[in-house]
């Protein structure tokens, strides 16, 4: 199973979390957080429901009293009547939820004053606060003085909060004056100061006793029920509209808040602890979920977060704690969005957009690979079959691929690259099965793929790394590379060995390891011989580079020349070998030895446009013409589409320079090319004049190429003289000059001067 993982950093970056900090520190402070608590608490308040304790009861003006007053009109002397029962019943005080600022001329007012002046400070008169229309002032109506000074002054305020009652006011300031609450009284704690406290939601509204003040003035309510207890008397009929909303509530008459408020501060003290605590402990919870050792645990915790900030609010608000954790569910949110985003990203970068596997990016970021072995597979020209196949002829061609190779992976994971490349792990107790597996997959890609109405051949090469050396990033890649080496010598599979990875590494830094050479002299120019083969005469020499390293060994040519190419190197190379070249054919020159001079030349670089100055100045400097100069070209296929190619090759004749098409009969060397390139010599190539003892078509081959060069003007050159009897036959056919280690092994120059020197200049057939 493999686990996901952002990477050896944290998930979001230290200034994507500063930014989420500071956005949610702005939620605290401007109170925008509110509805969310606002919202919680209203949830909250459904899940517990408990009785009041019974101590505080209402006296109501219902509805039904009204109907049976004269005229649906409740009379001073009414009103005075209910107090006065209310008294009589032995309340231990009464609250008056009334104010009767238009009723003070009424001509029974007084009959309600004095009722409430007998009954002393048992009575509390409510002060009203209503809001000044068109101003944004408050006007307090307070209780006429007829009512005495024995009876309390206490506020009906209440909070209202997006249409619901979240908190009363412990005291308020009703025109410059401090009132305690009807709550703060009816819990037996005034305030001293205007502060507001949250009520307790848990209580169950339907369990407040409420008695109809037409059963209290009949006699069917008294002493029993009102006797010891304090007694709201209060407005509850439709007419008076006094009712609010109560969250987690319908409407409730005004009466049963100030209830719930006594009820709330009588079970203890209140208090606020903010939104910065909530807040705290998730940045430091979440905070240490961020770093890569604990971000596998991110989103267990951000869920766990959430769920401890409700139920610990729930059950704070149960000990009369308010604490808001808006603040600290908006940082949970922010932070867990961008994490969100980044997996969302990282993910996507981990998966083939074609195939929908995971890519190789995963499979190098996933848990060390151990002592399995990676096994990489790889589509022999992938391009070519993906700009060949219409529509979504490539998806299925990589679909149907991935079925197949799926059969290897033994429920492993398959990994897909873009290059169609695959590759997959292989435990270390089937490690001796992977050659039968390999030879498996191979048989099941011998039968065409279907796509659409085609039949397509697909050829596939594998690499094999046991190695348990290396990071998962190393071990892939070496995988790769023995893949990349099977179908280069179409292999069914190569296996990675330590020898591939020291060549890896020495291609790496060619670039300075090849300064140093020609620099420190380990780079060397070797001279074969080269002589006519009717006389024996010796007619020319050709420049060959050696690499002699001072730890490797000596590097064969094919090897350092194709990685100068890689590298852009070559150029540096050849003017060096050229240099040389030309300089000891100067020498040989001014001993008297009038032979030609063979210097190789990869096409890359006949599109430098400077090559035939840099050639012509070399000529120059060492006072040789350029007629004993000899220019092989190698790599032949870059000429066709060159259009520089073509004339630095038409400015190379100009300058009297001959030219050869080297290594002529293999790659790009062909009829087409002859029509290109004006040559003077054509170069057989040595594959076919060893062999053309023992092949009749190869002695076909080096015989019609020998009367073509001569139809076209042109020396005939065989490469590869091992022996006489191949050196008879080339003469028979009129091959014109030949070179190998029947007639010269290549040598240095002070061996090649030496022998000028000391011997005739001619070969015997």
């Amino acid at each position: 199973m493999c686990v996901f993982k952002v990477g050896n950093k944290m998930i979001v970056s230290w200034r994507t979390l500063a930014l989420s900090l500071l956005l949610s520190l702005a939620v605290g402070f401007s109170g925008i957080g509110i509805p969310v608590d606002r919202i919680l608490g209203a949830a909250a308040a459904n899940v517990v429901n408990r009785p009041v304790s019974g101590d505080i009861v209402v006296v109501a003006l219902d509805d039904r009293t009204l109907a049976l007053s004269p005229n649906a009109d409740f009379s001073m002397t009414q009103y005075a009547k209910v107090v006065e029962a209310i008294d009589r019943a032995g309340a231990k005080r009464l609250f008056i939820d009334f104010y009767f600022d238009r009723r003070e001329k009424d001509r029974d007012f007084s009959r309600m004053t004095g009722a409430i002046r007998n009954m002393g400070d048992r009575a509390v008169l409510a002060v009203a606060t209503k809001a000044v229309p068109g101003t944004e002032r408050n006007h307090s109506i307070f209780p006429n003085p007829a009512f005495g000074t024995a009876a309390k002054r206490a506020s009906i305020a209440l909070d209202n909060e997006f249409w619901q009652v979240w908190r009363l006011p412990m005291a308020y300031v009703a025109d410059g004056q401090l009132l305690p609450s009807f709550a703060s009284l009816l819990a037996g704690k005034p305030g001293t100061r205007p502060e507001l406290f949250r009520l307790d939601f848990s209580y169950d509204t339907a369990s407040i006793r409420q008695y109809s003040a037409s059963d209290l003035l009949s006699g069917a309510v008294g002493a029993k029920q009102l006797a010891g207890k304090d007694v709201i008397f209060a407005p509850t009929a439709s007419v008076f509209g006094d009712a609010f909303f109560l969250p987690g509530q319908n409407k409730v008459p005004g009466a049963y808040i100030h209830v719930i408020g006594g009820e709330t501060l009588k079970s203890g003290n209140p208090i606020d602890i903010g939104w910065w605590p909530a807040l705290l402990l998730v940045v430091l919870g979440l905070g240490v979920t961020l770093l890569p050792v604990f971000q596998r645990w991110f989103g267990f915790v951000a869920l766990a977060s959430v769920a401890t900030l409700m139920i610990g609010q729930f059950l704070l608000s149960m000990m009369l704690i308010t604490t808001s954790i808006a603040a600290a569910l908006f940082f949970i949110a922010t932070v867990s969005a961008n994490v969100s985003r980044k997996r969302r990203r990282a993910s996507a970068q981990r998966e083939n957009p074609v195939s929908g596997l995971p890519n190789f990016e995963a499979l190098r970021t996933q848990q060390p690979f151990g002592s399995a072995t990676i096994i990489a597979a790889k589509l022999v020209n992938f391009e070519d079959l993906a700009a060949f196949l219409p529509g979504e002829g490539s998806q299925q061609l990589v679909d149907q691929v991935a079925r197949r190779l799926t059969l290897a992976c033994h429920g492993t994971q398959l990994h897909h690259d873009l290059d169609g490349t695959f590759a997959w792990l292989v435990p270390y107790y089937q490690h001796s099965q992977i050659e039968g597996h390999l030879a498996g997959l191979a048989a099941l890609f011998n039968a065409p793929l279907t796509i659409g109405e085609l039949r397509v051949d697909v050829a596939i090469a594998f690499g094999v790394n046991d190695e348990f050396e290396g990071s998962n990033a190393q071990r892939l890649a070496a995988a790769l590379v023995a893949a990349e080496k099977s179908v280069r010598s179409r292999a069914l599979w190569t296996k990675y060995s330590p020898r591939q990875k020291e060549d890896a590494g020495w291609q790496l830094s060619f670039h300075s390891q090849l300064e140093d050479a020609l620099t420190g002299g380990d780079i060397w120019v070797a001279f074969q011989p080269q002589y006519e083969i009717a006389s024996g005469a010796l007619v020319g020499v050709e420049a060959l580079a050696r690499w002699t390293h001072p730890t490797r060994g000596p590097i064969p040519p094919d090897e350092f020349i194709v990685q100068a190419e890689k590298s852009q190197d070559i150029y540096r190379l050849t003017l060096f070998v050229m240099d040389q070249a030309i300089r000891s054919i100067a020498q040989l020159h001014a001993r008297g030895f009038k032979i030609h001079m063979s210097v190789n030349l990869s096409a890359t670089l006949l599109d430098h446009s400077d090559l035939v100055g840099t050639i012509r100045v070399m000529l120059t400097a060492h006072h040789l013409s350029p007629e004993w100069l000899t220019i092989e070209i190698t790599e032949t296929a870059q000429i066709e589409n060159s259009r520089q190619a073509r004339q630095t090759l038409a400015q190379l004749r100009r300058a009297g320079i001959r030219l050869s098409i080297d290594d002529y009969g293999t790659g790009q060397s062909n009829l087409e090319y002859l029509t290109e390139v004006e040559a003077d010599e054509i170069k057989i190539d040595k594959r076919f004049v060893m062999t053309m003892r023992d092949s009749q078509r190869n002695f076909e081959v080096v015989k019609s190429t020998i009367d073509l060069a001569h139809r076209l003007g042109a020396v005939a050159v065989a490469e590869g003289i091992e022996d006489r009897e191949t050196m008879a036959l080339l003469e028979g056919l009129g091959c014109d000059v030949g070179q190998g280690y029947h007639l010269g092994k290549p040598q240095l120059f002070s061996e090649l001067s030496a022998n000028l020197s000391t011997s005739p200049h001619s070969r015997t057939a």
